[in-house]
């Protein structure tokens, strides 16, 4: 018997083989078959494996597992809102008016039933912080989870999905079934034993303009409501923190300079005026070219210094 029949089989033993379909989304009779290695598991059914019980899967496929020991995800239970550019332009091209800039959402992370031990999580987003906001209120106001989920399942443009972590990070899946849509959120999981009030992390998703491509970009999840200007939230989700050093660029332009116009030189007295122009445009647009180059974003890192920015902003934000 291979570990994963092994693993499996205590994973059924605890839950029994209905509970593990009911959580995964696979047939009680494929779990029967992975089991008496009638089939072997697809990767679909392992990745749902691990986020409806936080196994870590090179552990499932080749160690023997404790279960006795669960994932407790209680300290991220609780109702977020969610800030994120709204990502129908182009490659991040937005207006100077950054009024319909930013989009809003709110997720719920719940247990499924009040008793249960493994949680859900449900989600919309929506075209406003006013709409963000009232729903947020109302959900706070809901002590059931039932009722929660009620709610959501009222609303419409439903999101469910599901939560996994590791020490380090913590890993948001949510899918809208009726338009086919998933996004992916990864965060830092900090270091502490204390109720989770949000943070900053990367979300995956499909952009909602002309094209539905593959979008990926900064998100803010709180338990609050960040009291701070739009403006103010939009620069935390920007890529391109530039730090630029110009000192080389001005030193040889205004080299050039000299030599062009100050300098008595077979150079400044025999050129044209156009001429000189185009030297020093040349020159411009060469330095130019190097800086862009040398900052154009390639790829972002959520670090300590974001987390305690926003993690900050998230403490002084307003309860609703």
């Amino acid at each position: 018997m291979s570990n994963f029949q092994k693993n499996l089989k205590v994973l059924s033993n605890k839950y029994t083989q209905k509970y593990i379909a009911d959580r995964t989304g696979f047939s009680q009779s494929s779990i029967n078959n992975y089991l008496t290695k009638n089939s072997e598991p697809s990767i679909q059914f392992l990745i749902a494996l691990k986020n409806a019980f936080g196994i870590c899967l090179d552990d499932f496929l080749f160690s023997d597992i404790d279960v006795s020991n669960e994932i407790s995800y209680d300290k991220y239970i609780g109702n977020y809102i969610v800030y994120y550019y709204n990502n129908n332009s182009y490659k991040g091209e937005v207006h100077v008016n950054i009024t319909n800039t930013l989009n809003y959402g709110v997720i719920s992370i719940v247990k499924e039933k009040d008793l249960d031990k493994n949680v859900v999580i449900y989600g919309t987003f929506v075209k406003s912080k006013m709409e963000a906001t009232k729903l947020l209120k109302e959900l706070n106001a809901t002590a059931q989870s039932k009722d929660i989920i009620s709610k959501y399942q009222d609303i419409g443009n439903l999101y469910k999905g599901s939560i996994s972590t590791t020490d380090q990070s913590i890993f948001i899946d949510l899918n809208n079934n009726f338009n086919g849509d998933q996004t992916f959120i990864i965060l830092n999981n900090p270091p502490t034993k204390n109720n989770y009030i949000g943070g900053v992390g990367t979300v995956n998703s499909i952009a909602r303009g002309r094209e539905h491509n593959p979008c990926v970009q900064f998100v803010i999840l709180s338990k609050k409501l960040i009291d701070k200007p739009d403006g103010e939230i939009y620069n935390c989700l920007k890529f391109d923190d530039y730090n630029i050093n110009f000192d080389y660029a001005i030193r040889d332009i205004v080299d050039l300079f000299k030599r062009l116009y100050l300098d008595k030189n077979e150079i400044s007295t025999t050129l044209t005026e156009n001429q000189k122009n185009a030297i020093i445009q040349n020159k411009l647009e060469y330095h130019f070219d190097e800086i862009l180059d040398a900052n154009v974003f390639r790829f972002a890192k959520v670090s300590n210094k974001e987390d305690d920015k926003i993690y900050k902003l998230i403490k002084e934000g307003i309860d609703v």
